[in-house]
C-alpha cells in the first residue's frame, strides 16, 4: 500500500467506533462526532462503501446514539466488543477480512483509546488508515490532540469528513454528488 493515496470508495471501508449514548455526549465535541459520523454513514450508503459499527461494552455504555441508529435503520447491526482495539475482537477481524478493504476510514470515540489502538492495529496489519478528525473526539481535548500527533507520527492520515466524501465522489455533477452535497449544506 502506497503512502499518500487518495481515498477510494471502491477500496475502502468506514468504521464507526463506539458512538454510544453514555460516552459520546461526554466528549469534547459531541455534536461534531455524532453529526460527522451520520454524514459519513449517509455518504457510505449512497456510494455503496461498506461500513462497520462497533459498541464498547453496550451494557455499560449504552447503544449507539439514536441519530446513527435512525440513519442505519435495518442496517443497525453493531459488533459488540470489550477490546479497545477493534482488531483484537474476533467478529470485527472476521468482518474486515470478509470486506477486504485496502483503506479503512475511522471515526468515533475515544480518539486516544479505541480509535488510536484500532488505527495502529489496522496499520500494522497492512491497511491504509485514515482518522476523520471532525467525526472523532475524546473526553479531554488534550488526549485528542496528542492522539492525532501520535497517529500522524505512526503513518495514519488525519483527514476531515469532507476530504473523505469528496475523495470518495471523485467528481462533481453525478447524482451521488448532488445527494451528498445536500448533506453538507445545513
Amino acid at each position: 500500500m502506497g503512502e499518500n493515496m487518495i481515498i477510494s470508495a471502491k477500496k475502502s471501508c468506514l468504521v464507526v467506533i463506539d458512538v454510544q449514548e453514555r460516552i459520546a455526549p461526554a466528549t469534547d465535541s459531541p455534536r461534531e462526532v455524532i453529526n460527522g459520523s451520520v454524514d459519513l454513514l449517509k455518504a457510505a450508503k449512497i456510494l455503496s462503501v461498506p461500513f462497520i459499527i462497533t459498541e464498547q461494552y453496550p451494557k455499560g455504555l449504552g447503544p449507539t446514539m439514536i441519530d446513527l441508529r435512525q440513519e442505519l435503520g435495518e442496517d443497525y447491526a453493531p459488533i459488540e466488543k470489550i477490546h479497545f482495539s477493534c482488531m483484537n475482537d474476533d467478529k470485527f477481524a472476521a468482518k474486515i477480512n470478509e470486506i477486504k478493504p485496502a483503506q479503512v476510514i475511522l471515526c468515533g470515540v475515544e480518539s486516544h483509546i479505541c480509535v488510536l489502538q484500532t488505527a495502529l492495529s489496522l496499520k500494522e496489519a497492512g491497511y491504509e488508515v485514515f482518522v476523520v478528525s471532525n467525526a472523532t473526539s475524546s473526553r479531554k481535548k488534550q488526549e485528542e490532540l496528542i492522539a492525532y500527533q501520535r497517529l500522524s507520527y505512526e503513518g495514519v492520515s488525519i483527514v476531515t469528513k469532507e476530504m473523505v466524501m469528496f475523495e470518495w465522489l471523485e467528481k462533481a455533477g453525478t447524482p451521488e454528488f448532488k445527494e451528498i452535497s445536500k448533506t453538507l449544506i445545513k
